[in-house]
């Protein structure tokens, strides 16, 4: 039984999980200008725009971005960290299991998502080099781990979960920006 007061709750910790990441860096106001103009210019285009002005706008990795491109970069190395973290709690939980076919499910799904992570550093270094459309399908390609995971082994353990609520956010906003550059080059 699914309770809405649970998924919130999840949803809740991860962006508090989010938001104490971050640095307490100041910016000087024109910087502050041009990044509110960049992500003035994503965030409505996600499913969560609210979600991702909050992501965008406290983490350092992103907070600072004075156009897409500094902006993909940052999201991507926001995605690749919390890939790296759900590897890590599929490994130690896996470790923790005595029934030996569960156990490769997890470690099945730990390798899935160390895929992710080369997918998406892959994504990052072909947005480097202007190639949109690649780094796009590099970003899908990422972002169908966490639900071939899901069918593969059911509910994954509450930290994967709420990081998998996460990465889903950050897909999208990844995807988002690419996209936009993609447009941005042809016009």
């Amino acid at each position: 039984m699914k309770l809405p007061f649970a998924s919130f709750l999840i949803l809740y910790i991860s962006l508090l999980f989010l938001l104490t990441i971050t640095t307490n860096a100041k910016l000087i106001s024109t910087n502050i200008k041009s990044t509110d103009k960049v992500f003035s210019n994503i965030c409505p285009k996600t499913k969560q725009p609210n979600i991702c002005l909050i992501v965008l706008k406290d983490d350092s990795r992103t907070r600072g971005a004075a156009n897409n491109h500094e902006l993909g970069y940052g999201i991507l190395d926001i995605a690749i960290s919390q890939a790296k973290s759900c590897v890590d709690v599929f490994f130690y939980s896996a470790l923790k299991m005595n029934d030996g076919d569960r156990k490769e499910k997890y470690l099945d799904c730990r390798d899935k998502y160390n895929f992710a992570v080369g997918q998406l550093s892959e994504a990052k270094t072909i947005l480097r080099k202007n190639d949109f459309a690649t780094a796009r399908r590099r970003i899908v390609d990422a972002s169908q781990v966490p639900i071939s995971c899901q069918k593969e082994i059911g509910e994954p353990p509450v930290e994967v979960r709420s990081a998998n609520i996460v990465l889903d956010f950050i897909f999208d906003i990844a995807y988002v920006i690419v996209r936009e550059l993609a447009i941005n080059r042809n016009s």
